[in-house]
């Protein structure tokens, strides 16, 4: 091997179940993995704390994310965590005062452990809207800080866009910055000129590179990118690897390999283990596995990133109308056009397909207008980074001329004034007559909206590899067996016999 070296870091708990599994993993299902992933030697675990995440494993799941928070804090001792997307409008809202969102990441912290946290730069104009007091927090918490470049191809962002872009985050001096591709566009043509753009202005700061497998390219563009340089390859371990995921932690190890370039990951056989329980327990739960996609042109026109295609087939099918998964990737792509491509990525990647779905579902474009449509166009996601200069004016004059504008706008302004104020926790907490209540509960609590999804939580929570499962199983395949009515078993002096009631 050469002296050179590339350092992976896994994302399997966090964006492969978000890509591929629609974020449909559970306490049990953490607690299976973690301990394996932790023995490999990662550079970073990220792991799932954020907001998306904790009220799904209440609505959906039936559990409280706290508990799985406890598991990582347990069991991943070895491993540096990169555990929270430092961003009040993905975790909190857009409601909070700047104390609920310090106080949320203060207990993250303190809950998890951790080692960074990570915030997007260019969706929302995060850099003059929330930098200046966000990243304080981290910086207060002892945290290291990492910046992601957003990556979409869009006329406007060109290398010299990228160049002055990296120049703005370099002045908040970041700990890394990672060129995030979340929908999988980038090609080894485009990463030729963009990652060394990037490079030349980030003065030796780590720059980690996160890509999709929407294009099919991933695994090209992380071979190039690992010859430019890059310090740190971003991966999944299989089934939570490929299809619209990241590319397999074991393919980047053989290119690793084959480039001569050495790599962090020490125990392969932790890996394998991990990789063996998760397609355990996608057989399990009928649980999708990540499979290398076909070449499809469409994904560099619609542009919906990995982490939400999985959704809006879940969406599609609520809608009843799963078999129009065409005609609403045709109508995303007239949606962006409308809002003069903004970066398809968190919110306005989910506000826009779901637009479109609505759109098709209606027979109508833009009869029934979604809230966050108009949200768009007032300014409320981002101004410069949003497109709203860039917005087709009809368009933005419908939107504004809805009927729920006015309300909209009133709201965004209250929002702002409420967005500038420090709060208090204690009268937070003295007006849910939660004063002393522990710091979970009172952030569940504030999360959720109320305890009416709390109370709904069940537990003992389905475990797996604890080393009772293998029996558990035996007895409900054998319930399902009409021809079993008696089954004995015995080991040394312990003796069970299996029974079925007569019908």
């Amino acid at each position: 091997m050469s002296e050179r070296k590339v350092l992976f870091s896994d994302v399997s708990l966090r964006d492969g179940v978000q890509s591929l599994w629609a974020m449909n993993m559970s306490y049990g299902m953490y607690d299976a993995v973690a301990d394996q992933l932790d023995l490999a030697g990662y550079d970073h675990i990220e792991l799932p704390m954020h907001a998306v995440y904790m009220k799904m494993a209440v609505r959906y799941l039936k559990e409280n994310p706290w508990d799985t928070m406890k598991i990582f804090k347990r069991k991943i001792t070895k491993t540096k965590k990169s555990h929270v997307l430092l961003d009040c409008l993905d975790v909190l809202g857009e409601t909070e005062p700047r104390s609920v969102v310090r106080f949320f990441y203060e207990l993250a912290a303190r809950t998890v452990g951790g080692d960074r946290f990570f915030t997007l730069a260019n969706t929302r104009d995060e850099i003059d809207r929330y930098f200046p007091w966000l990243v304080p927090i981290a910086r207060n918490l002892g945290m290291k800080l990492m910046l992601a470049i957003c990556y979409y191809p869009t006329p406007r962002r060109d290398d010299t866009y990228y160049t002055n872009l990296t120049k703005r985050i370099m002045e908040w001096k970041p700990d890394y910055i990672q060129l995030k591709d979340a929908g999988g566009l980038l090609t080894v043509e485009r990463i030729k000129t963009l990652l060394p753009a990037i490079q030349k202005e980030a003065r030796g700061v780590p720059i980690e590179l996160h890509t999709h497998g929407m294009s099919t390219n991933q695994g090209r563009v992380v071979v190039e990118a690992m010859a430019l340089g890059v310090e740190t390859v971003h991966t999944c371990v299989p089934p939570l690897a490929s299809g619209s995921s990241h590319v397999s932690i074991f393919n980047a190890m053989h290119n690793a390999k084959v480039l001569g370039i050495d790599h962090n990951i020490a125990n392969e056989k932790a890996l394998e283990e991990a990789e063996r329980r998760l397609n355990r327990i996608a057989r399990l739960e009928n649980l999708p596995v990540g499979v290398p996609l076909e070449y499809d042109h469409s994904v560099y026109t619609h542009q919906i990133p990995g982490g939400v295609i999985s959704n809006l087939k879940n969406q599609l099918n609520q809608l009843g109308i799963s078999h129009k998964m065409n005609e609403v990737l045709e109508e995303v792509v007239r949606i962006i056009d409308d809002l003069g491509n903004p970066i398809m990525i968190t919110p306005a990647s989910q506000f826009i397909v779901s637009q479109a779905a609505v759109n098709v579902a209606t027979g109508e474009r833009y009869k029934e207008v979604l809230d966050c449509m108009i949200e768009t166009a007032v300014g409320v996601w981002g101004w410069e980074d949003a497109c709203v200069p860039y917005m087709d004016p009809n368009v933005r004059d419908r939107l504004l001329s809805h009927p729920n504008a006015k309300s909209i706008q009133k709201r965004w302004e209250k929002t702002q004034e409420m967005q500038a104020t420090e709060g208090s926790i204690g009268k937070l907490r003295a007006r849910y007559g939660m004063t002393h209540t522990s710091d979970e509960d009172f952030m569940l609590y504030h999360i959720m909206k109320g305890d009416e999804e709390i109370k709904k939580i069940q537990k003992p929570y389905k475990s797996y590899y604890t080393g009772k499962e293998p029996l558990v199983m035996l007895l409900k395949k054998l319930s399902k067996n009409h021809d079993i009515s008696r089954l004995q078993l015995q080991k040394g002096n312990s003796y069970l016999e299996y029974r079925k009631k007569p019908s």
